[in-house]
């Protein structure tokens, strides 16, 4: 009688936790709805995308918050800021399925701009007032960012700037193992050459002031297509009007496309 008695406790005991996942799933989507309501009012990307790219949207933004740490250093990490870092995320990433930046575990907000001193002690000269950046050396697996930065990418669409966008796009340029404005893995090999050609030629534009993409474009081959991106992003339908040579391999290596709509990806 005992033995049977003891029997039947295990089996309640496998019984509740089987069913206790399944408790904590079913309220997942009170979740979805705060982070739903947050995209809809902040991220015009997701707010122009049909509803059933906006549910895999919304996918991508539960899988990059359970899987990466957000860390605010001198400031809160509170939700609407969390979904925010997760939408720069998902954005220049949306076409390739289920991509997470493996190569990174954290991101680290700011209260305001920062320098590089800590990555460079015993340099004499430092870069200052520094929006956000992709670390290296014991710092490689983690992006830095200054809130009050990324906020305002969402929120002005005038300087086609978002610099969370700008550092998750170094990550996706760095897939292929370098930083250099090339992301080999994201491209056809055939289209290496006109690519560099074409950006080349609107470096030429920035320096004689006749082009809207800002100048900072023109420190490397790399921040030339963090910046471009940014503007593709951000402002997608002026990208296509005045820069459809470079809206050509922009959508060839994000493999997203500019309508009328906005933008969104393409088979």
């Amino acid at each position: 009688m005992i033995y049977l008695i003891i029997l039947a406790i295990l089996f309640l005991t496998i019984i509740y936790f089987i069913k206790k996942p399944k408790a904590v799933a079913e309220s997942a989507p009170v979740v979805a709805e705060s982070y739903r309501d947050i995209l809809l009012k902040e991220v015009d990307y997701y707010e122009q995308l049909p509803e059933d790219e906006q549910a895999l949207f919304e996918k991508r933004i539960h899988l990059f918050l359970s899987e990466k740490k957000i860390t605010g250093v001198d400031v809160e990490a509170d939700e609407h800021t969390k979904v925010l870092v997760a939408a720069s995320a998902v954005i220049p990433a949306f076409a390739f399925d289920d991509y997470n930046y493996p190569m990174i575990r954290e991101v680290l907000l700011y209260s305001d701009t920062f320098d590089d001193s800590f990555l460079h002690p015993n340099r004499e000269m430092k870069q200052d007032r520094i929006s956000g950046m992709v670390g290296s050396g014991p710092l490689s697996q983690v992006v830095m960012l200054s809130k009050p930065d990324l906020i305002s990418g969402f929120q002005s669409k005038k300087r086609h700037h978002n610099v969370g966008i700008h550092e998750f796009t170094h990550l996706l340029d760095k897939t292929d193992g370098i930083v250099d404005g090339v992301p080999e893995h994201l491209m056809e090999k055939k289209n290496i050459d006109p690519w560099l050609s074409e950006m080349h030629k609107e470096v030429r534009k920035i320096r004689a002031g006749a082009s809207d993409i800002s100048p900072y474009a023109l420190t490397n081959d790399a921040e030339f297509l963090a910046v471009a991106s940014e503007y593709f992003f951000v402002a997608p339908s002026e990208f296509k009007k005045k820069h459809p040579e470079l809206l050509t391999y922009l959508q060839k290596i994000f493999k997203q496309e500019v309508s009328e709509e906005g933008i969104e990806p393409v088979d």
